[in-house]
Formats: structure tokens, C-alpha cells, sequence
């Protein structure tokens, strides 16, 4: 299998997953507070779909404009990316519920299939250096890396949703 057959494989895959953890969130629970201090359960959801939806800038600068990224961290400090991710995130998310958030991953979904499906293999080893904003992508990073980023970034967030809502029952805080 080639690796771009693998990356559209993990990509349709953790579309899926989305949906399946979508699925079983209660809607009172999306307003509950989440493990990140940033964003309730229902802003990190929503927040999920940007990954996927800001990667086809990201292919752009990678394939035809590599220089934006060094100067990026010179001109954009990393304080200056989390406080507007955190914004955004909660600006877009301000109508939530459960159908905009299935439609919101839905077309960021659809929008890196469309991006993904014009390159080659060869695209996929092309690669440029990321600021060391987020630790699942710093660092050299290649278009195939920057794909997987789209599992590594559901995973991550998927676990905080997950531990966030796994009943005092199960594991009681100790008193």
C-alpha cells in the first residue's frame, strides 16, 4: 500500500471516529467544561474540524511558498497563535450543536480530501521547518507528516473529551 493510499485510509477512518465520538456525547454535555481551560466539550469538537479545514493553507506553503514559515515566528509570536486559536475557536463555535458540528467536520473533511486528491506521492516527501508551536507538528515536517496530522490532532483532542467524561463512578477523586 502506498503511503498516500495509507494517509487517505487514516483520514476517511478518523472522519468516522469523529462521528462515533460525536455520536456518544450527550448534547448537555457539549457546554460542560472540557480539560483544556480554553474551550468547553462542544468548542473543542468544533475546534477538531480546523485542523483539517487550515491544512489546505498549510500544503500551499509547503509546496509553493516554504518561506512564509520562517517568517512567520518573526513576525506572528507563538503567544500571538494560541490566544487567537482559543478566539477563534470559541467565535466559531458560538451556535453549536450537534448538527453544525457533524456539517463543520463534514466540509473541512471534504475541503483536504479535494487538496490531498491533486497530489502525488512524490508531493508527499516534500517537506519545510514548522515553529515549535504544537508538539504533534514541529519541527521538519513533510506533507505525508502534515496528513497524519489530522489523526494525531483528533486523537489528541478525542482523549481529553474522553477522560473528561468518564464518570466520578469509575474513578472517584479521593477525599
Amino acid at each position: 500500500m502506498t503511503t498516500k493510499a495509507k494517509l487517505l485510509q487514516e483520514i476517511e477512518e478518523t472522519q468516522q471516529r469523529f462521528h462515533q465520538l460525536l455520536d456518544s456525547i450527550p448534547d448537555e454535555e457539549f457546554a460542560q467544561p472540557s480539560s483544556n481551560p480554553a474551550w468547553t466539550i462542544g468548542e473543542l469538537l468544533y475546534h477538531m474540524s480546523i485542523a483539517p479545514k487550515l491544512m489546505v493553507a498549510d500544503v500551499e506553503i509547503i509546496l509553493r511558498r516554504p518561506f512564509l514559515l520562517t517568517l512567520l515566528p518573526k513576525l506572528f509570536p507563538e503567544r500571538l497563535f494560541h490566544w487567537l486559536n482559543a478566539r477563534l475557536t470559541r467565535y466559531g463555535a458560538r451556535h453549536l450543536d450537534r448538527q453544525f458540528l457533524a456539517d463543520a467536520y463534514d466540509k473541512a473533511h471534504e475541503r483536504i480530501l479535494q487538496t490531498f486528491n491533486r497530489l502525488d506521492e512524490a508531493d508527499l516527501q516534500k517537506s519545510v521547518h514548522y515553529p515549535d508551536w504544537d508538539p504533534l507538528l514541529a519541527g521538519d515536517v513533510t506533507l505525508a507528516y502534515l496528513f497524519g496530522y489530522i489523526k494525531r490532532h483528533f486523537d489528541s483532542h478525542a482523549a481529553d473529551i474522553n477522560l473528561q467524561l468518564i464518570p466520578q463512578a469509575i474513578y472517584p477523586t479521593s477525599e
